[in-house]
């Protein structure tokens, strides 16, 4: 899946230039071209499909030029990802009703890919065996809110795949304060196994009206898919699949991740999985001068000089012609500035 905004990680991550084909973490190379590279070990390149906004197939076919161009499904518009998993599922169908499905966001931190790999494996495995939606969950380690939670079944720490309880999205921070307390709560990583047959018992079942739309007279794999997508995305409502399925199914299990994950997903989230200064400061790049300053970060351009004199908790970020200086505790307002510039134009 990349077809998301990440506006939450804006100026550095907006509409022209996602965060999942950009270099955030500064490695050499963006968020998507290193999850296909990971997934790219265990599936051949004709098994890989890239679901995206239509205004990003150009980078996506800059950036993984190995996926067929077939593979590149395109959203006319943003619907959320049940939609998208639901043009995806319906689309495989028709290539191969019997096929397995593993989907995974496209810009998230892996720190241990053979980890991943491993229970990728595993859930497939048990997917093959067990009729069911399998998720993978990661075991906290604060009390965040801007994820979702999935709370298990079983009382054993040592049990691989357990049973889902309850979904929980985007707690505030007395519930993420007790999840995190408990032993009982996974973080929703995003990445889910099934069977391409379960996945669409489950749209039938929970979400008749989406089932119905990609069903009838379905125009995937074929000349007339584009004007068949578009009709309908123009009748899909914007609804989560944890939303739509995950929270409401009763065949829904979770595989408690073994790999050093992030989404990445905001300042918050950055901050924590990069190298600090003795000041508890992160920057991207050595051009940065912080001086009697605590807790910032500051995201510029490479060739950027700044100086940072004196302040504290401060984001300061900048991208093309936008330069954001945020308080870190108001960085829930960024999605603002974003819609703002975005309706000014």
């Amino acid at each position: 899946m990349a077809g998301g905004i990440g506006n939450r990680f804006w100026p550095v991550s907006n509409r022209r230039c996602p965060k999942q084909f950009s270099d955030i973490l500064h490695c050499g190379k963006s968020f998507i071209r290193q999850t296909y590279e990971r997934i790219s070990q265990i599936f051949p390149n004709h098994r890989i499909f890239i679901i995206t906004g239509e205004e990003y197939e150009d980078i996506i076919k800059r950036q993984i030029p190995e996926i067929p161009d077939s593979n590149i499904l395109k959203e006319p518009y943003v619907r959320n990802t049940a939609p998208c998993i639901a043009y995806a599922a319906y689309k495989i169908k028709g290539l191969n009703p019997d096929a397995y499905i593993v989907t995974i966001p496209s810009d998230h931190f892996i720190s241990n890919d053979q980890a991943y790999l491993n229970d990728i494996q595993e859930g497939l495995s048990f997917i093959e065996k067990q009729k069911g939606l399998l998720t993978i969950g990661i075991t906290p380690t604060r009390a965040e809110t801007e994820y979702g939670y999935i709370q298990v079944k079983s009382k054993d720490n040592t049990q691989k795949i357990s049973q889902v309880k309850t979904f929980t999205e985007k707690p505030n921070q007395e519930l993420a304060n007790m999840f995190f307390d408990s032993d009982e709560f996974l973080w929703n990583a995003g990445i889910f196994i099934w069977s391409v047959q379960d996945i669409i018992q489950e749209f039938k079942t929970h979400m008749f009206d989406l089932h119905a739309l990609f069903n009838t007279e379905c125009k995937l794999n074929t000349p007339a898919e584009p004007a068949f997508i578009k009709s309908v995305y123009g009748q899909c409502h914007n609804v989560s699949i944890d939303v739509g399925i995950m929270e409401k199914s009763q065949h829904v299990y979770v595989l408690k991740g073994n790999f050093g994950w992030s989404d990445v997903g905001t300042w918050h989230a950055f901050h924590a999985l990069c190298d600090k200064d003795d000041h508890n400061n992160v920057t991207n790049s050595d051009k940065v001068v912080l001086n009697d300053s605590n807790d910032c970060i500051v995201n510029v351009p490479p060739r950027k000089n700044v100086v940072v004199q004196g302040v504290d908790n401060l984001i300061i970020a900048e991208k093309d012609n936008y330069l954001m200086i945020c308080h870190r505790k108001d960085e829930d307002k960024i999605k603002r500035f974003e819609k703002f510039f975005r309706h000014k134009k």
